[in-house]
């Protein structure tokens, strides 16, 4: 598996790696690849007049990343396939969380309820009685929608992520996969759930 570095930004800047000019960061972000372990320093010049430059350092090991810092600017999330997304904010958006967008996908749905505590969830599966215990899912804040991931070695035919902070801007991201069969009127039931964990 080749572990990638992608950098994203709400605002647009010059970007700097290790020193090196990368070019513009615009809305797509810029992906690098990057080793098992190493030290990256990333600096954003944003666009226009009176916009602070915002500088990152960034420290990855084997297992995700072991150091990000400032905390307040910049936020990882390591998916389960090897790419490590950056998030870099802006001082004067610190204060604003991102946002997923909803999915329609009746195993996010799910996850999302049970993460919640709504009794809700029972009804999107096929035997109730063979949900995940609450401890399978007690170490995760929330469920996303799963950007990254590669085929799964079985019929799995829906898939979410599952976030686990595991220090204040750095979080997890293990997946979730579920077998899913037909319940008439265009709804779906989960008949199997199973969590991948990094």
């Amino acid at each position: 598996m080749h572990r990638m570095l992608l950098i994203e930004s709400a605002v647009r800047g010059l970007l700097y790696v290790n020193g090196q000019f990368c070019g513009p960061l615009e809305e797509g972000g810029q992906a690098f690849p990057a080793g098992g372990r190493a030290e990256i320093y990333i600096q954003l010049f944003p666009f226009g007049a009176g916009a602070a430059p915002l500088g990152v350092q960034m420290h990855l090991h084997a297992e995700g990343v072991a150091l990000l810092d400032p905390q307040d600017c910049a936020f990882a999330l390591v998916w389960p396939d090897g790419v490590v997304q950056l998030e870099l904010r802006m001082p004067q958006q610190a204060e604003e969380a991102g946002r997923q967008q909803a999915a329609s996908g009746v195993l996010l749905r799910y996850l999302a309820l049970r993460l919640a505590g709504d009794e809700r969830a029972g009804a999107m599966l096929m035997r109730p009685q063979d949900a995940p215990p609450q401890e399978a899912l007690s170490a995760y804040h929330a469920a996303v929608p799963l950007r990254f991931f590669s085929d799964a070695p079985e019929r799995f035919d829906d898939r979410a992520g599952l976030v686990c902070r595991v220090a204040p801007n750095i979080a997890r991201i293990d997946a979730a996969l579920a077998v899913t069969v037909p319940a008439g009127q265009g709804r779906r039931l989960i008949e199997r759930i199973e969590i991948l964990r990094k």
